[in-house]
């Protein structure tokens, strides 16, 4: 994952901190809220450390930071190939679950964390992220839903828009290519018009 300086830089500066004087909480608090998303840099994972420690200053929720901390965690195969991706608000607890329950974690030799401003900003970079990565190990989100519901009297771009975000790619390029062929579809046709019994030709 690039660094990404600037906001995120400052960003993870403040998220580094231990603690501020009881006057300043507040202003770092709203601060911070303005930079989020927050990005932090891959890493190497010490799959062996002790739970408090998976995680490092700048991923962990500041102690001076009240609201949710919700995150985006992606982990990586020794070849930096996506393992699994995840979204949770309890950071250290959600990571030693993994540690304990999930089969891929022996794999798990990098991780990447990305703090967001809301649940809903996390689940929609989680589908995202899902879908872009495509993890070995998520069983749902990394092909889009099976079905999607399109408004086909509305606006041809807002259409194709939903298709894009929310289908699988190799769909929405054979689907184009076939929409390309409407010879391949022909129309039923029409019965005859409809005529009174006495009427003739």
């Amino acid at each position: 994952m690039p660094f990404i300086r600037g906001s995120n830089e400052k960003a993870l500066d403040l998220a580094r901190r231990p603690r501020f004087p009881r006057d300043d909480w507040l202003q770092a608090t709203k601060e911070m809220a303005q930079l989020l998303p927050m990005h932090v840099p891959l890493r190497k994972l010490d799959r062996d450390a002790p739970n408090a420690e998976l995680l490092k200053p700048g991923e962990l929720r500041p102690e001076w930071w009240l609201p949710l901390w919700p995150y985006l965690y992606r982990f990586y195969d020794a070849d930096l190939r996506p393992v699994y991706i995840g979204i949770s608000t309890c950071t250290e607890t959600r990571i030693s679950s993994h540690r304990k329950r999930s089969e891929w974690w022996p794999l798990a030799e990098y991780i990447a964390i990305s703090v967001y401003p809301s649940e809903k900003a996390a689940a929609k970079a989680e589908r995202a992220a899902l879908r872009h990565e495509q993890p070995r190990f998520n069983k749902q989100g990394v092909r889009g839903p099976a079905n999607i519901s399109i408004h086909t009297r509305g606006p041809a771009e807002e259409a194709a828009a939903l298709l894009f975000r929310q289908a699988d790619p190799a769909f929405v390029a054979e689907l184009a290519a076939l929409l390309a062929q409407p010879e391949r579809f022909p129309q039923p046709a029409p019965p005859p018009p409809a005529r009174f019994a006495e009427e003739t030709d």
